[in-house]
């Protein structure tokens, strides 16, 4: 009996009411199964904004500090010119240079001050102009080619000391080369003048006339300061005569050969 009734159940004919139960069950199960699906993504969702969140504040402080940064690396060495005391072994005496101007600028305009002022001076010197100098016991004076040339006058302004040059030409129309050099330094450095070359009145070159004798020439040069006497100078050329000028207790100059060491 107990066999017939597990086959008559197991052959049972479900009806629609049944199936209508388990298709709401099924249901049920799939709508949850649903919303906890849509649950788990919302709560990605959330963890990925976190993220993002996290990662767009990052970027905002690294924006934040370079900004910074650029800001405080203007201030320091772009800012306005400041005062600073350069450091020196002359101690409180070194130099001061304001940041709005560089030294390098202040040099170069000192120098074409300089420049200028030698070409004025030059410009309005005459051989009468400059002052009577006394010379030396022996004269200065040298050939270079066919011309012979003497130093017949000097005169300072400042740091510019103006020689008094002679030129007699020789038999030839021709250039004169100037080769007077100033002794810079103890090492023997020579500085050349201003004057970049002799400028004879009749010709406006450095060409001069055959037979004429020319007075008194302007030679510029720069003297370091403060000036030191004495200041020697050679005649530069093939003769290479040395001599020196010296100033006297009146202000005046003298121009004479070095003292023999005899």
């Amino acid at each position: 009996m107990a066999t017939r009734r597990t086959r008559r159940r197991a052959n049972k004919i479900i009806s629609p009411s049944e199936t209508k139960c388990a298709l709401r069950d099924d249901f049920a199960e799939g709508l949850i199964i649903f919303l906890r699906t849509v649950l788990l993504i919302r709560q990605v969702n959330g963890i990925i904004k976190k993220s993002m969140n996290l990662k767009t504040v990052l970027i905002t402080l690294c924006i934040v500090a370079v900004v910074f940064g650029l800001i405080t690396f203007y201030v320091i060495f772009y800012g306005g010119g400041g005062t600073y005391v350069v450091s020196s072994a002359l101690g409180p005496d070194a130099n001061i240079f304001a940041t709005s101007t560089p030294p390098s600028t202040a040099a170069s305009s000192t120098a074409s001050s300089t420049l200028t002022l030698a070409s004025l001076s030059v410009s309005s010197t005459t051989s009468s102009s400059l002052p009577s100098t006394q010379i030396g016991a022996a004269a200065i004076t040298w050939t270079q080619g066919n011309e012979t040339l003497s130093v017949i006058g000097a005169s300072l302004s400042g740091s510019q000391l103006t020689l008094g040059v002679q030129v007699a030409m020789g038999s030839a129309a021709e250039c004169v080369p100037l080769n007077l050099r100033l002794i810079a330094d103890e090492q023997g450095d020579l500085s050349p003048p201003i004057t970049q070359q002799f400028t004879f009145p009749d010709t406006g070159t450095c060409n001069g006339t055959a037979g004429e004798t020319y007075s008194a020439q302007p030679i510029v040069f720069t003297l370091n300061t403060p000036v030191v006497f004495p200041v020697v100078l050679t005649t530069g050329g093939t003769a290479n005569v040395l001599f020196e000028v010296m100033q006297n207790p009146d202000g005046s100059l003298t121009a004479q050969l070095p003292p023999s060491s005899d």
